[in-house]
């Protein structure tokens, strides 16, 4: 897809992000994420695979134990980034439902469709399967790190998320616990696209229809 075409995508709206943690991370399948990295240089793609993150009774959401300096934006607003460090990679999470509850879906990964050739550059010339196959990836693939920390993604600019011209039906959608985590790993929150290539980690879960326990 084009630039030109790209931008025309509708910008995803506040209203979006603030809903249960659940359904807004299943419908972010399909929807774009895009990175502004220079004039003319579009990053970006189609998302395949995000995770929720509760805010009760999820012990492995980073506000379990309360608000820190690192965790703050998952307070703020819903539609703002939340951009975090493990390692020596970052991972990003939109924060979701009101103000002052801490839930956000981590974007797990990616399809990448623009800006390719430069996105291997930041990623050092791996396959297109590879770019953004998982959220340390991803991250690098589209040059994010916490200086976006808290980041508004419904100003359509530097970063953002934008609505799809095609729908995901709910048959193509697949469920299971999430991976990466060493608490509460069990939940049922891990939301992907079926026979996707691009999808990180496993690629076995339940039809949407078969998990009762992802939905809020």
């Amino acid at each position: 897809m084009s630039e030109v075409a790209c931008r025309a995508l509708p910008v995803l709206s506040r209203g979006f992000y603030d809903r249960p943690v659940q359904l807004v991370a299943r419908e972010l399948l399909g929807k774009w994420l895009f990175r502004e990295w220079a004039p003319g240089v579009l990053l970006g793609g189609r998302i395949v695979e995000a995770e929720a993150y509760l805010a009760e009774n999820d012990s492995a959401n980073h506000a379990f134990r309360g608000r820190t300096r690192r965790n703050a934006s998952m307070f703020g607003p819903p539609g703002h980034a939340y951009v975090y460090a493990i390692h020596t990679r970052y991972c990003l999470n939109v924060v979701t439902e009101a103000e002052g509850v801490p839930s956000a879906v981590l974007i797990r990964a990616l399809e990448p469709l623009s800006g390719v050739e430069t996105m291997q550059q930041l990623r050092g010339a791996c396959p297109l399967r590879e770019l953004a196959r998982g959220p340390g990836k991803l991250c690098q693939a589209l040059g994010i790190d916490r200086r976006l920390d808290g980041w508004d993604l419904t100003l359509g600019q530097t970063l953002w998320l934008a609505d799809s011209a095609d729908a995901i039906s709910a048959d193509r959608i697949l469920v299971g616990p999430r991976i990466g985590v060493t608490s509460a790993k069990e939940l049922p929150l891990r939301f992907f696209l079926a026979n996707c290539p691009f999808v990180s980690g496993h690629r076995r879960g339940l039809p949407l229809s078969a998990s009762p326990h992802s939905r809020p």
